[in-house]
Formats: C-alpha cells, structure tokens, sequence
C-alpha cells in the first residue's frame, strides 16, 4: 500500500489577489467620502490611519502579486481600521454634527473579509459583527452624525450582511478552486499511472514474446536434443535478441517520482510481499541511470531481507529531505545482526549495495543489532541541486473561469445572491420615510426579483443568452428610474438608494455568465443615469462621484477577476495537452528503463549462462544442465501465466520441490494485481506447504474479481489427505 503525500493546492493565491484588489479599490470610494470630513480630523488620526490604510492596501497588492502571504499586510490592515473606528469620536475636532456617516464604514467590510481570507472564516464572521456593533455605536454620537437608533441599526445589518456574505461567497469559491484542484491532480495522475501501466503493459508482451519464442524453446529442445547444431544456432538467437532488447535506442528522459515509487514498490513486494510502502516524492525527477541503480539497490536489500531477516514487518519510506535529493529507508523487524561482523569477502553488502551507490554518487549506511531489526538507508543527492525540478516539463495548475464555479456549488451560490438581493429590500423598507411615495417602492422591488429570477435561472446556454442579459438590463434601469423619482432634494437619501446594490450585484452575475458587454453597457447607463440625478436633485460633488464612480469600480474588479481566471483556464487546457504528449513519452521512456534494467536483468542472471553454454557449439550440457534448463522453463512458464502467484523467493521452492517430484499446478484467472497482504500470506503459505515432505501435489489458482476468496491453494499429502486454503481481499485465511 502506498500512500500519496498530498499536494498543497496553490489556488489560494487567487484568491487573496482579488481581495488585495478588492482593497486598493476601496481605496477610490472611501476617498470621495473621506473628502469633506477630512478638514474636521485630527491629522495625526489622519497620518497614522488613512495612512497605514493606504499603505497596507498598497502592500497587499504588491505581496499577492509576488507571491508572498496576505497575512502581515491584511492583520495591519484588521488593526489600523479597528483603532481608527475606536478613536474616531477623539478625532473628530469639530463642535458641529457631522454631516454624513464616518468614511471608515467602507473599509469595515473589506477588514473583515481580510481577516476571513488570512486568519479563517469564524475570525471574519466575529469581526464583522464587532465593527457593525462599534460602527453602530459610533453613529450616534455627534461625529458619527447622530443616527437615531433606527440608523445606527441600519447600518450595523448592512455591516455584517454584506461582509457577512462576500466571506460566504469567498469560503464557497475557495473551495470549489480546491476541489477543482485537487481533482485536476488526481485526474493527472490517473492519466500518468494509465500512460505508465500501458506502455509497460507493451513492454511486458515484447518481452514475452522474447521468453517464449526464443528463450523457453530454446531450453526445452537443448533438455532433448543436446549437441543439436540448430539448438545452438537458436540460442545464439536468443542471446542476440535479449542483448538487442537491452539496447538503449532512445534519449533516456528523466525518472518522475511517482514512476520510482512504481518501480522501487514492484522489485520489494515481488521478493516481500508484506512489506509496507510510504512515498513522498511527488515533483521529482531523477536520471534514469540513478533510478535503475536505486531499483537494483533496493532490489538487493530485499533479497537479503527475505532470505535471511525473517522479518514480519517491514516498511520502505522514500522522501526528498533536499531540492531534488532521494532518501530511501528499508526497515524490518527481523533477527538484525552486526555490520562489523560481516566479512569484507561478503560481496552482498559490500558490492550490490555500497559500490552501486557509489558509483551514482550517493551513500548507504546501514544500521543493525542482533535481536532489534535493520534499516539501510539510501542517499542521493544531485550535483546540481537545480537537476531534481528543471528536467521535468513544468505543468502549470490552474483553476477554473468563474463562470464554472456557479456549476460546482450552484444551489448555494444562487442563494447567496438571492440573501443579498433580499437585504437591500430590508434596507430599502427600513428607509420608507425617505421616500415622497412608498408603491413605486414596492414595483420597483417587484421588478428587481424579475430581473433576479432571469438572470440566475439555469438554462443549457453557455454564455447567457443575450436577449436575457438585454432585458435584465432594462429591468434594472426601469427599477432605477422609479426608485429615483421619489427620492427627495437636497440631502443623500442614505438606504433609499438601495436598488444601487440590487443593480450592482445582478449586472456582476451577468459579466460573470459571459455576456461583459451588455454588463458594462447597464454599469454605464446606470453611472449617468445616477449622476443626472445627483446632479438635478442638489447633491454634493461628493455624491455625485460615488454614484458614477462606484459602479466602475465594482465592475472593474469582478472584471480583472475573471480575466485572470480565464486566462487560467486557457493555460489549463493548454497544460493538459502538454501533458498528455509529455506523460506518454516519458512513459515509453520509463517503461524502457524497466525492460532494460529490471526485467531483463533478472532474466539474464537467471538463464544467460545457460543460453551461453547451450550456445557453445564445443560444449556438451551435463545431465543436470538439461534438467535445469527443463527446470528454468517451468520457471519462466509460471512466472508468464501466473505471476500473480510467484515472486523470487518462492520460484525457488516450486523448482526445489518440483525437483523431488512435487506436482506444482499454477492458475492466475484474476487478470490484475493481487493485493500486496494476500501476496504476503500466499508467500507464506507457499512457502511452508512446498517445503513439507509429506505432500505431493500443490495447486493454486487466483480467482478472477468477484470471488469472496481471492486465491485458493489445495495440498494433497501422501496419506490422501488434504488441506484447502482460501485467502480473502485482505489476506485472511481460511482452512478447509
């Protein structure tokens, strides 16, 4: 079992760029506010907090951009506005009532937004209802206006519902980018594990065809007719077709480190099925000449794991403790012994393990007591520390266009919108007293909740239909209009205008779904529409900006915004197709390495001196050199039709057993890998029935997927008893 380290999603980063953004906006609006209170401030208030605002905001954009965290700016950003909220009725140096609410207000959402993003939701949540409670209270005195207590009300619920649901509506986003991907990641991975397992899948069955045509008939017909001249032209052939296959005849590109996960997990648990693997080495690549030496290194520490440990437990760990470096660490429980004791003559050790590594650059040390287990750990690190990142072809991620987003959590997101839409009615009934007539009020919210329903109405179209967006458009213009008409002279009418919200949020809803145009084109006759008004209704140059301005701005942003996620998304698709050649070339090239390194080397070592003997035309095979080229066929014959059922170690118990006249019968019907604890147990079972001298006959089948016993094996002994044992998924026994 190997268990994936999980990567850290780094679509956050988007996340905290559009509230950067959001803040060095709010920096415009705040400003036109701040315009004629400032002459009634103390300008050490004014230094310390308009300025440390300014400065933050500033150094918010400047660290997403760069790519650092939000979280020193955004806590500045929390604490000045908190302190300048607190010490606004000292500030205030005026004798006189302020004649609009405090500045600060716009900036409270935007602090407690920060603090949801950098610190997490609960701390956005608790803050905003704070600052409303504060704010609320500040409104009352004489500089914050002297609100009545219905004012002060008013706009504490605008306080904490509108920051209330940008952080729900950010926590819905930010999830839906982790979720997005993570499953791009697990979608790439799926892709490369496919590209990996197809192309050694092609590698298997060209070796194959080497084993069987040329290799298997070459040992039967030199077991019965030896001395043959054709049987030693056909080993010749045999000889020259796997030295052909060993070749190299491509660019070797480098190993990924989920192929040395592959390939480091497939040579253990063929000789120690019961071991357990933990990997860690996402993002690496190392030179195929490095990872076809650690497979043999590691190959070797679990041959003398399994021949001489007697270990029950054991665990490969492999990390990167450095940019691009490799640590392998094989550990077992087993009877241990002293490194000192070993004799240098011993080549295991000394050899297969030190030398090869050695040779690549890397180290091995081993430690080990008699009674306490052993551990070898393996090193390498690359010259170049830059070689373990740079060789691999860089996969950009990417999140998705926020047009999808809605696709994801749509239920929620329609809500959210519908919770908005719904506050600004509350907020528009709690200003009734404002208005010259009260039922052009309520036609105008009847005609906002058409213009909501069709705009978040789900329909198959992708973008939004356009005579949708159109008529929303006029929707929100009739309802500007009517709500406009009974707003009195003189004095901003405060929550009458709240159809400015209403208007905002569904012309962003309509950029959002695909159709910017018709959205800029609402956002600009609703500036000069507003401004018209301002201007023939006596408004100050103040309220005049901020009802031509502020639309802009909120536009601007969700504009930048989806921008930047398309051009993600753009780049997204361009990196899967990217990836997909890349995943299959390196894939080709890793399942070469496999052939060339892995597979053939073990077959070389396992029938090459045979091959080169039967070869030789001057040489005569012994008797037992054709029994033991019958028994290296039966060997590779159980290891072509039932790998599933041998690994080294018991290979050599079947021929052993074999040899004494044991009739050993294979059946592997399940097609695909057995789990690694059924393997173990098989091993062990194997292992002790072969190796009893009572019993004659030993058949084991693996049953195809389904079965409630994955591998059943019956032993039949000499005094006609039997035993049958039957493995579930999970390598529990059962004895029959």
């Amino acid at each position: 079992m190997v268990n994936l380290k999980p990567k850290t999603s780094q679509l956050s980063a988007w996340v905290d760029r559009g509230v950067a953004l959001f803040c060095l906006g709010t920096l415009i609006p705040a400003s036109l506010a701040a315009a004629d209170q400032i002459q009634h401030l103390a300008l050490w208030w004014m230094v310390v907090v308009g300025g440390g605002i300014v400065v933050a905001s500033i150094g918010m954009m400047v660290a997403s951009f760069q790519g650092w965290k939000l979280r020193s700016f955004a806590l500045v950003y929390v604490t000045v506005v908190t302190f300048g909220l607190i010490t606004w009725p000292a500030a205030w140096q005026s004798d006189q009532v302020a004649a609009s609410s405090p500045w600060l207000w716009m900036c409270l959402g935007v602090a407690a937004i920060c603090l949801a993003v950098t610190t997490g939701t609960g701390w956005g949540f608790a803050y905003s209802i704070a600052s409303g409670l504060l704010f609320a209270a500040v409104r009352m005195t004489p500089s914050g206006q002297s609100a009545s207590l219905l004012g002060a009300f008013q706009d504490m619920i605008n306080l904490v519902m509108n920051a209330s649901v940008v952080i729900v509506a950010l926590g819905v986003v930010s999830t839906a980018f982790k979720e997005l991907d993570e499953a791009e990641a697990a979608t790439r991975k799926e892709a490369t594990d496919a590209a990996i397992e197809e192309a050694l899948l092609e590698e298997r069955h060209r070796l194959d065809g080497i084993v069987h045509d040329e290799v298997m008939t070459t040992l039967v017909a030199a077991a019965h007719a030896p001395g043959d001249v054709h049987v030693a032209q056909q080993a010749q052939r045999a000889v020259d077709r796997l030295a052909q296959a060993e070749a190299p005849t491509e660019t070797r590109l480098p190993v990924t480190g989920d192929q040395l996960t592959w390939l480091v997990t497939d040579v253990v648990s063929a000789l120690v099925p019961q071991t357990k693997f933990v990997s860690q080495l996402e993002g690496l690549a190392v030179p195929q000449q490095v990872a076809s030496t650690l497979g043999m290194v590691v190959r070797e520490v679990a041959l003398n794991v399994a021949k001489h440990s007697k270990a029950d437990e054991v665990e490969v760990t492999m990390t990167s403790p450095d940019k691009g470096a490799i640590s392998i660490s094989i550990a077992d429980n087993g009877v241990g012994f002293d490194p000192e004791l070993v004799p240098k003559r011993r080549l295991g050790l000394q050899v297969s393990v030190g030398y090869r590594m050695w040779a690549i650059g890397g180290s091995a040390e081993i430690h080990s007591q008699p009674g306490q287990g052993t551990v070898v750990v393996l090193t390498w690190k690359p010259e170049n520390s830059t070689v373990g990142e740079a060789e691999l072809p860089r996969r950009r991620r990417a999140g998705r266009v926020l047009a999808d987003i809605p696709d994801l959590s749509r239920p929620l997101l329609v809500r959210l919108v519908w919770v908005l839409v719904g506050l600004q009615f509350l907020l528009g009934w709690t200003s009734l007293d404002q208005v010259t007539m009260v039922w052009p009020v309520f036609l105008a919210q009847a005609l906002a909740v058409g213009a909501t329903w069709l705009t978040l109405r789900r329909t198959s179209d992708n973008p939004m239909r356009l005579p949708d967006a159109i008529l929303v458009v006029v929707l929100l213009i009739a309802v500007t209009l009517i709500v406009q008409a009974v707003l009195p002279n003189g004095h901003w009418p405060g929550y009458a205008t709240w159809h400015s919200g209403v208007v905002m949020v569904l012309l962003v809803t309509v950029l959002v779904r695909g159709q910017e145009r018709v959205a800029w084109t609402g956002v600009g006759l609703y500036a000069v529409i507003s401004a018209v008004w301002a201007i023939t209704h006596e408004m100050t140059v103040a309220d005049t900006l901020r009802v031509g301005f502020t639309p802009f701005s909120w536009m601007l942003v969700a504009q930048l915004l989806q921008s930047w996620l398309i051009d993600l998304a753009d780049r997204m698709n361009a990196s899967r197709r990217s990836s997909a050649a890349a995943n299959k070339a390196i894939a080709q090239s890793f399942s070469k390495l496999v052939l060339r390194d892995v597979w053939l080397t073990q077959l070389r070592a396992q029938v090459g001196p045979l091959l080169n003997r039967i070869a030789d035309t001057d040489y005569e095979l012994s008797d037992e050199e054709r029994a033991a080229c019958l028994a290296q066929e039966s060997r590779l014959r159980d290891a072509m039709r039932a790998g599933n059922l041998v690994t080294e170690l018991t290979s050599d118990a079947i021929e052993v057993a074999r040899g004494r006249g044991v009739d050993v019968r294979l059946v592997d019907s399940r097609g695909t890998r057995l789990p690694e604890d059924v393997r173990a147990a098989l091993t062990q079972h194997l292992g002790r029935l072969l190796t009893d001298s009572s019993t004659k006959r030993v058949v084991a089948r693996a049953a195809p997927e389904g079965y409630e016993d994955v591998v059943t094996v019956l032993a039949v002994r000499d005094d006609g008893s039997s035993e049958l044992i039957g493995l579930d998924a999970s390598g529990r026994v059962s004895t029959r």
